[in-house]
């Protein structure tokens, strides 16, 4: 079974030491230290090259199958601690997944680009954008395999009402913003997947080969639109400032629906990720449950 997410999430900036003392999760600095019970936990962003971390909590994190996230040089998710292990399905599912029939894998994602579309759709909405009616109306002929290329036109005509000065290839604040949230929801795509006993490179419409994170960048095209919600509806005015990236990572704690139950995005990407491990079992791609944009509230915990 794949454990609950805990609500927490922790953005270890400072050049910490982060080990175990009595089952929590002990991060000592200079200045003082303090402790945190890991059962609160869903995410761990280690911000500081300097920070020190131990077998021991790598071992927990990943037995617990919390997210453990490191940055590159310029301090964007680049890498992810996949909680492999703890799942008596691996064996059956990774044959299963070898063995997925291409009608199979073209209705998943045709079932993908048509929910990001609405997605988007709901995001131009909220925003008080126009071009919400026209991407409904792209969603709607999504063809098994997205054969007509609907995803890229619907990207199209997305980001030009976005904001019609935005470039998204070039180098800019929006642009760094966006990259830093989606890799924050790859991460907990890829996390929830290796979870749920699922092969992360082998995907349904990513199939680069060079890729270990194909299914997981399947998956992410869903989750999209809420991380563009959060960017256009609060843009970086000074840049990737600490306060802003953490008030990305809080988008984790997003609020969407499933068949109109409430997640968080991270529950969210749970449910989607055993949703697909039971789809592929029982080869029915309409198992599939995928995150639906309803608001923008982000949930709170006392």
């Amino acid at each position: 079974m794949t454990r609950m997410a805990g609500w927490r999430t922790l953005i270890v900036a400072s050049d910490a030491r982060l080990s175990l003392l009595h089952g929590n999760l002990h991060l000592q600095r200079d200045d003082g230290q303090m402790s945190l019970p890991v059962d609160d936990l869903d995410l761990v962003l280690l911000e500081s090259p300097r920070g020190v971390i131990s077998h021991g909590v790598l071992s927990e994190l990943a037995r617990r199958g919390i997210a453990l996230l490191v940055v590159d040089s310029r301090h964007t998710p680049c890498g992810v601690l996949l909680p492999y292990g703890q799942n008596a399905r691996i064996p059956a599912l990774l044959q299963a997944q070898i063995s997925l029939t291409e009608p199979f894998k073209k209705r998943v994602w045709q079932r993908i680009v048509k929910q990001k579309i609405v997605n988007a759709a709901r995001c131009l909405e909220m925003l008080g954008k126009p071009g919400s009616p026209k991407l409904l109306e792209i969603a709607d002929s999504v063809r098994s395999g997205d054969s007509t290329g609907r995803e890229a036109y619907a990207a199209r005509e997305y980001f030009k009402r976005l904001d019609p000065n935005f470039r998204r290839r070039e180098d800019n604040p929006p642009t760094a913003a966006l990259d830093y949230g989606y890799a924050i929801m790859r991460a907990l795509l890829a996390r929830s997947l290796a979870t749920s006993g699922l092969q992360c490179a082998l995907g349904v419409g990513h199939k680069s080969m060079s890729n270990p994170f194909n299914l997981a960048d399947d998956f992410v095209e869903c989750f999209r639109p809420f991380v563009d919600l959060a960017v256009f509806r609060n843009p970086p005015r000074d840049g990737l400032t600490s306060e802003y990236k953490s008030y990305l990572v809080s988008t984790v704690r997003t609020e969407c629906s499933i068949h109109g139950s409430a997640y968080t995005l991270s529950t969210a990407a749970t449910e989607t990720a055993e949703s697909y491990a039971r789809s592929v079992l029982a080869r029915d791609y309409r198992k599939l449950n995928l995150p639906q944009l309803v608001g923008a509230d982000v949930r709170k915990y006392e």
